[in-house]
């Protein structure tokens, strides 16, 4: 809130004013001015509103726990040595916007009277609340190890029934409907009605360290219609203000999500909104991004995004994510991969190959094989075995190995950095409603592993989603946690300022 300094001329408008007369003595010159002081004074405290001030009343801070992986990343590990998963991982790169598999935060919620505890992610890329069910059948390995909601134990249950579903990529989440309170921090929901999930979506749900999602998009793109958790806190005066935020500390474990307002100690000021463009996910104009010399979105007019509290990553059309990334000097995983055994095992290769060793033979001798590095080898092999045939020389080899590395496909759309080049990367710039919001790569750059054994991952992954979707882009935890993020419904806006 601004406050307007003005002279005491216009004080008349606002409070009551002596009037002129002649030319007064010393002493009754005093007695004015003892008149204009508290004019000064009490015009100098008319508040002027900004457009991008945002009042609010109580507000309610949830902790948001990080993890250390997301489930996609627990899946990466664990398609290192089981083939079967680099499926899983391929399956998913093809996703829905109301996608879990690459949320990184959870909140503590309960469901029921007594309450039962559950992790959920706070997610704006959905709109439905669901957990797993107590009915699930005993053939839901994931759903075993999740907590459960058991209605049977609940004096608040409500009865409903009415079939529910999400597709996602990586498999279906099904079951039902029921209605029960909802404990969200101090804010209780009374009545909310969620879904009981009884199938949950595939291997993928094995890796997540969270039980279930807490939409938080609008309610136009709620399966079933069924009314979201914040429109019922909004409704049931759970909060004083149809506003939540996020901030979301990248340098240390854990983050907040506040609900019905801000929290002024977590943002440089001022925070610019965005109007909405779409109420179904939190959707926006996104005027342009631009790398170095790299500008996207800008000449072809602008793309669109989301800001998506579900999704770690920045993530975008495939084909402009690689240009992306090539700016920043990123290769995708299994390219840096190949690329380093490549670099390692070249000569021995072709001198094993010479031999008349088959593939498999040459991998095995060279320790690869069994191994999660025995597919890349094979194929390297192979490469070199049909430019022997041609009489290629050990320089078209060597060329032609390079390139077949940059063909092969990463597991989720992923790609690496060199961690020792960091400080030398471009800034990435996103410009929205004509603010300019810079990424340094400090900000871009995920380090994942051990301290001393670190890999470092670009923040931004490719994404393809049905073609009537335009060039679109979701805003994930990179790019939130640069950025304290506001969700204004009352004023269908989005706004954003500098985190601290």
């Amino acid at each position: 809130m601004r406050w307007a300094m003005r002279s005491a001329a216009p004080a008349r408008a606002t409070c009551a004013s002596p009037r002129r007369g002649p030319a007064r003595a010393p002493g009754e010159m005093m007695k004015t001015l003892s008149l204009i002081v508290p004019l000064i004074v009490c015009v100098s405290a008319i508040p002027i509103k900004d457009r991008n001030t945002l009042e609010t009343g109580k507000i309610h801070r949830m902790k948001m726990t990080r993890l250390d992986r997301t489930p996609r990343q627990e899946l990466a590990e664990m398609a290192k040595t089981d083939p079967k998963i680099k499926e899983v991982l391929r399956a998913s790169h093809d996703l829905p916007v109301h996608n879990f598999m690459d949320a990184q935060y959870y909140i503590d919620v309960t469901l029921g009277t007594p309450p039962q505890a559950f992790k959920v992610v706070p997610d704006t890329g959905s709109s439905n609340l669901w957990v797993p069910s107590s009915k699930c059948k005993f053939t839901q390995v994931p759903c075993d190890i999740h907590n459960k909601y058991y209605s049977s134990k609940s004096s608040t249950y409500v009865e409903n029934g009415t079939t529910f579903a999400i597709r996602y990529g990586s498999g279906s989440c099904a079951g039902f409907l029921s209605m029960d309170s909802l404990g969200v921090g101090d804010v209780v929901v009374s009545g909310q009605t969620f879904a009981e999930v009884t199938q949950e979506p595939g291997l993928a749900f094995l890796a997540a360290k969270f039980d279930g999602i807490l939409g938080l998009a609008w309610g136009s793109i709620s399966v079933d219609g069924v009314t979201t958790p914040f429109d019922n806190m909004v409704a049931q005066k759970g909060v004083d203000k149809a506003v939540f935020s996020f901030y979301l500390d990248r340098h240390e474990m854990d983050g907040e999500l506040i609900l019905g307002g801000v929290d002024p100690a977590r943002f440089v000021p001022p925070l610019q909104y965005v109007p909405l463009t779409n109420k179904t996910y939190w959707e926006f104009n996104l005027d342009g991004i631009k790398a170095g010399s790299l500008s996207l979105c800008g000449a072809a007019g602008p793309c669109h995004a989301i800001a998506d509290s579900g999704t770690s990553l920045i993530a975008g059309p495939s084909e402009e994510v690689k240009r992306l990334n090539k700016a920043i000097g990123a290769v995708g995983i299994m390219e840096a991969e190949c690329d380093a055994l490549v670099d390692q095992f070249e000569t021995q290769v072709i001198d094993e190959v010479l031999k008349g060793l088959d593939p498999k033979a040459v991998c095995v001798s060279l320790s690869l094989c069994p191994g999660p590095q025995c597919l890349i080898c094979k194929s390297m092999v192979r490469e070199v075995k049909d430019m022997l045939s041609n009489n290629s020389t050990r320089s078209d080899i060597h060329d032609a190995l390079y390139k077949a590395c940059s063909q092969l496909p990463s597991p989720g759309g992923e790609s690496a950095v060199d961690c020792d080049a960091i400080d030398s990367l471009p800034t990435v710039t996103f410009t929205i409603g004509g603010v300019a919001y810079a990424l340094k790569p400090s900000d871009y750059v995920v380090k994942a592993g051990k301290k001393g054994q670190e890999s470092c991952l670009s923040g931004f992954m490719g994404l393809d989603l049905p073609a009537q979707m335009g060039s679109f882009w979701i805003l994930g935890d990179v790019f939130m946690g640069a950025y304290y993020t506001v969700f204004d419904r009352a004023g269908s806006r989005v706004g954003f300022a500098p985190s601290v």
